[in-house]
């Protein structure tokens, strides 16, 4: 009996906050004209892969790329708590260059650790969040093909477990630096692009994901 599950993940297209360089989280902006133009190039890349429905992100940018496609695929769209982008606390809405001099900047953005900004989600707690909702989708799925349209921090932290990481020195934010010492962390070091497909399976039975 096979109990796998086929599934793909993609990013939202284009947003007008991606343009800006501005830093979106939870909150929200449009799809570009080239966003929209991007997520008909997923809807395309779908057709003969016999997706039966598509799961979304209840966050605007992944709302309307899903309902692109599920347009043209002529198929339902359900939004799925927890698959929502990280919470970037006071970070959200402000540009990049506004916040990229944080001392835990790169730990936050390129890392998997419990480093967050003020107010906001680790990468960890994203991860966590994510992989339950994502994992209670798969376990019950029956004959199901999904698309899951989701977001950039959401990919690279779930995605880091299937890549070769990059060791690099961090330095720890207060709250998990002990005294007089130093961490190395893994890099992710990958930026998850508009509309990128990503090909996956769920073992039902083990419970365990695989990249194809």
């Amino acid at each position: 009996m096979n109990n796998k599950t086929t599934f793909y993940l993609a990013r939202h297209g284009q947003t007008e906050w991606n343009v800006e360089h501005r830093i979106q989280g939870q909150l929200d902006s449009f799809l570009t004209s080239e966003g929209k133009q991007q997520a008909s190039q997923l809807a395309a890349q779908c057709r003969e892969l016999n997706i039966t429905q598509v799961l979304t992100s209840s966050l605007g940018r992944a709302v309307q790329t899903a309902n692109i496609c599920a347009e043209q695929l002529n198929i339902t769209v359900k939004p799925v708590p927890g698959f929502e982008e990280r919470h970037f606390g006071i970070w959200q809405g402000k540009l990049v260059s506004e916040v990229n001099g944080d001392l835990n900047y790169n730990e936050i953005t390129s890392h998997i650790t419990d480093c967050k900004p003020e107010q906001g989600e680790s990468a960890k707690e994203l991860l966590a969040r994510f992989t339950k909702a994502l994992t209670n989708q798969l376990q019950t799925a029956n004959n199901e093909t999904f698309l899951i349209v989701s977001h950039g921090d959401i990919l690279r932290s779930f995605m880091a477990q299937f890549s070769q990481p990059l060791l690099s020195e961090v330095s720890l934010s207060e709250a998990s630096l002990s005294k007089e010492s130093s961490k190395k962390a893994l890099s992710t070091g990958y930026d998850y692009k508009n509309a990128q497909l990503i090909t996956m399976t769920y073992d039902q039975e083990t419970g365990t994901f695989s990249k194809l």
